[in-house]
């Protein structure tokens, strides 16, 4: 039985969150989506409902960019709202890092990327978030994750608005552990500058090719990345820019994505 939201014909389920799944979709006349909607089990969860709320709003008001994915419309079915957002064809950079090789049973393990193409990545990224510090927002979950791929790298596009807030905003503490800016730790407000912290950790992975906060427990992974000093990539060009997006006192570190991608580009 074919299932349907609003003009959109679910055809494959492609991935499932902490808030909902995600289709492939598509119209009749051919467009395709990636078609969210929120899990049955949290319908009567007012917090996860204003999550969804909120994300939805974002993708499908916000002005348009092509490093941002945006939305194609929304609605609800049977009491569960939806949302259908640009199908990005490709993987993340999770999967990038991590290699999509491994053998099955076997753990992946991070590799590094050339120089050239971690700097390509990482640039086209925060050329993306730049374009919602440019209208007041923080994305507030700069991760691998997060970051797609579409086709051959450095083409990536970022999505997951769910956290976002308006820059200065203060509020719950969210986001990813390893990719926490130590003020998102304390739970202070968010600024451009916490988006840029997350960019710079996934510089470093991406140059490393190992993951630099992970350490099991959440409390763990920001115990580090509030006392331990960030290792030696052996190249002091790149070690002085990481250490500019990594500063642990946001007032220190590069100001927005817009600085990061000119330093990242020169």
């Amino acid at each position: 039985m074919e299932e349907r939201c609003g003009i959109w014909q679910l055809e494959q389920l492609i991935a499932v969150g902490g808030l909902g799944e995600v289709w492939q979709a598509r119209s009749a006349d051919g467009e395709l989506a990636a078609l969210k909607r929120l899990h049955t089990h949290l319908l009567r969860h007012p917090a996860a409902r204003a999550l969804f709320e909120h994300e939805r709003r974002l993708l499908n008001e916000l002005p348009r960019h092509p490093g941002v994915v945006h939305g194609l419309g929304q609605g609800e079915r049977d009491g569960r709202p939806w949302v259908a957002m640009r199908r990005v064809q490709g993987c993340d950079l999770r999967q990038i890092m991590e290699g999509q090789t491994a053998a099955r049973g076997v753990a992946p393990q991070p590799r590094a990327l050339p120089t050239s193409e971690a700097l390509q990545v990482v640039m086209h990224a925060a050329d993306a978030v730049a374009h919602l510090h440019d209208l007041g927002w923080v994305h507030g979950d700069v991760v691998p994750a997060n970051l797609l791929v579409e086709g051959a790298l450095p083409v990536v596009v970022l999505c997951d608005l769910g956290v976002s807030r308006r820059q200065g905003a203060a509020g719950p503490v969210q986001g990813t552990q390893a990719y926490m800016a130590p003020e998102q730790i304390r739970g202070e407000p968010w600024t451009a500058a916490t988006d840029v912290f997350a960019l710079g950790v996934v510089l470093w992975e991406l140059l490393a090719g190992r993951r630099l906060y992970h350490r099991g427990p959440a409390w763990r992974s920001m115990q580090a990345i509030m006392e331990e000093d960030v290792p030696s990539l052996g190249d002091p060009a790149l070690d002085e820019l990481v250490a500019a997006a990594l500063a642990r006192d946001p007032a220190r570190r590069l100001p927005d994505a817009r600085k990061l991608a000119q330093s990242l580009g020169s």
